[in-house]
């Protein structure tokens, strides 16, 4: 992604709030989408206009990427899943669809960002920043790395800033009533009074007894959750390339990498230059050959670019480019700055992908070849790594035909391979032993195919240079365990059980009886005491649930009492008795936040609307796709 390879340049300005759309727009698409025009397979047509397969595989691998970064290994995992990844993929179909849906109504609309919008927006990116100004060097510079143009990038800005006008009406024009406002704010600062008793579950743990019968009942009744799940023993090798010897690399070796491959260790020739830049037209040129007889009459280039060139930001620097190699930049505009000889010269008006220009040399570098000691360790590192990647993948080949020659044990490739057999006790897919915890080792470990016929795995290939062969050697059924195995368990399950149903029938009683007048000598009889609850805000610090039931509560009505009873998240009981309701009358400072907060609620909720009418409007066409993931 374009954003992505100038943060690889940048260093951490936070971002301003233009770049939300910005780099939504790049994070779905891609600059793919911006910068190439590929013949490819159509994923879906919306209004007559086609979303390329490219454009959303783009867009794919972004967001797979995006969410690999966020959520590390356990997104491994999740893409083991086919059914995740073709909801994944829906996803992005859809935020793709959404986004020309949105851009279609932007044209329909005809929105359009001037100019001044789309050149303030440029200067006030971090990525263009140093020392919070904006950078020509730093522009020009993170531009050639990223191979998107002056002109692709303003207009790239310029969708996107169009994009955020309507974004910005549509928002822009939710609302919220004062008086919506207000109640909402009183709501929230209502207090409550009430009482509470609280059950707790240890003192019916306590009191309860399991009789042998009720043990075996309970245990059949509920059978599945004893049940202990598929289970293998295996046998594995692993090579490891780290475990591989390091061989030492001799000079002459060095010496031979070295001279064949000169070039990477060069520095090229590099030149700086200046240009003046006018944008394509009938009568661009001709405008800069008169610029050109300005100069060959006396004329300042650094002065005449800032006035007259079209690339206003070298231009607000004299026209001045970063240091640039041949072969780097737009063909033509390359050839034309290393054809200049001397400092000041002037080209010819040379025709770029990007428009019209002028270019005169600033200064130059002479190219240089970095010296044999100063890169030497490099060259050796590089090689021994080399080398051992070599051994590392001639000893994996020679795994994978062992394993094939002698399929039904390990035992000629740990011999010949000199690589320790290990061997496991019974595990299942949930415990496996760390060293192997991978499910592209336990999906053959627990496949039928390899436990069947009893033979050596293809070799595994786990990344970092490391392999496995498995055998599996034993496998159990997933199977209700015996009684007697998991008796302790369901004896403690069963009492717990046992204990929430006494809890939850004495809470019943302690509600009658409260709303009976009887709660005191109830109460009396079991040893539990009333917890006064005076002045009870959303926010006091309360068990949450007990705050959320107290304010569901309807609030007393007369001599009627209002009563909940609910359950605790440690099995206990509560049983809570609403005494006062207090809404404060009158609205408080936080009235415009709270009035400004429910506005862009309203807002979201509009914008959500209308991406429910486009797509609702809409013809939108999904095409079958042949994916390297799934079709759809």
């Amino acid at each position: 992604m374009f954003f992505d390879k100038l943060r690889a340049g940048a260093q951490g300005t936070v971002s301003k709030v233009i770049l939300v759309l910005i780099i939504l727009s790049f994070a779905l698409a891609g600059v793919g989408s911006y910068v190439t025009q590929p013949k490819a397979e159509v994923a879906a047509v919306v209004n007559g206009d086609e979303i390329s397969a490219q454009v959303l595989e783009n867009a794919y691998r972004n967001e797979r990427s995006r969410l690999e970064n966020q959520l590390g290994p356990q997104f491994s995992e999740l893409l083991g899943d086919p059914l995740y990844v073709e909801q994944l993929r829906r996803s992005v179909l859809e935020q793709l669809i959404e986004q020309r849906l949105i851009d279609q109504k932007v044209a329909e609309l005809n929105l359009y960002a001037s100019d001044e919008q789309v050149r303030n927006a440029i200067r006030n990116l971090p990525e263009f920043q140093q020392d919070n100004q904006f950078n020509n060097d730093r522009y020009q510079q993170l531009l050639s790395r990223s191979g998107i143009s002056a002109e692709q990038l303003r207009d790239n800005m310029r969708q996107d800033l169009s994009r955020q006008m309507l974004l910005n009406a549509v928002i822009g024009s939710g609302f919220t009533l004062e008086s919506e406002a207000g109640l909402l704010d009183r709501l929230s600062r209502q207090q409550r009074d009430g009482e509470l008793v609280r059950l707790p579950l240890a003192d019916f743990n306590n009191n309860v007894t399991l009789s042998d019968d009720e043990a075996q009942a309970y245990y059949q009744q509920h059978a599945e959750q004893f049940k202990r799940p598929e289970q293998v023993k295996i046998n594995y090798l692993l090579l490891d390339a780290s475990n591989l010897a390091a061989t030492e690399v001799d000079e002459a070796t060095i010496e031979a990498e070295y001279q064949a491959n000169l070039s990477a260790y060069s520095q090229p020739e590099q030149r700086q230059v200046a240009h003046i830049m006018l944008n394509k037209s009938d009568d661009a040129a001709a405008e800069l050959q008169t610029i050109r007889d300005r100069l060959t009459a006396g004329e300042s280039f650094s002065e005449l670019a800032q006035a007259e060139s079209d690339d206003v930001f070298s231009g607000a620097n004299g026209g001045e480019l970063d240091w640039m190699e041949q072969g780097t930049l737009d063909p033509a505009f390359d050839e034309a700055a290393f054809a200049l000889r001397e400092k000041g010269e002037v080209s010819a008006v040379v025709e770029s992908e990007f428009g019209f220009h002028l270019i005169t040399l600033l200064d130059t570098r002479e190219a240089k070849v970095k010296p044999l000691a100063e890169v030497r360790d490099a060259i050796a590192s590089h090689l021994a790594q080399e080398q051992a990647a070599n051994a590392f993948y001639e000893q994996e080949q020679r795994l994978a035909e062992l394993a094939f020659e002698f399929p039904d044990s390990l035992d000629m490739a740990a011999n010949e391979l000199n690589l320790p057999i290990v061997s496991t006790e019974y595990f299942s897919a949930q415990d496996a032993p760390e060293a192997i915890n991978d499910t592209r080792v336990l999906t053959p470990a627990f496949s039928e195919d390899l436990r069947n016929q009893a033979m050596n795995s293809e070799v595994i290939e786990l990344g970092d240079n490391k392999a496995l062969v498995i055998h599996v050697v034993e496998y159990r059924a997933a199977a209700v365990r015996e009684f007697a195995e998991v008796s302790e368990l369901v004896r403690e399950q069963a009492l717990t059980v046992k204990a929430r149903e006494q809890a939850t029938q004495a809470a019943g009683e302690l509600q009658q009886a409260w709303a009976a007048g009887e709660q005191n000598a109830w109460l009396d009889q079991h040893g539990l005491a009333i917890t006064e609850l005076k002045g009870v805000t959303r926010d006091s610090a309360q068990n949450p649930a007990v705050i959320s039931a107290l304010f569901t509560m309807k609030a007393p009505q007369g001599q009627a009492t209002s009563l909940h009873t609910l359950s605790l998240a440690d099995g206990s009981q509560a049983v809570l008795k609403l005494n006062a309701v207090h809404t404060p009358t009158e609205t408080s400072e936080s009235l415009p936040q709270i009035q400004q907060s429910q506005t862009g609620i309203q807002g979201q909720r509009d914008y959500e609307s209308l991406l429910s009418a486009l797509k609702a409007s809409a013809s939108i066409k999904y095409r079958q796709l042949a994916s390297a993931d799934e079709n759809f």
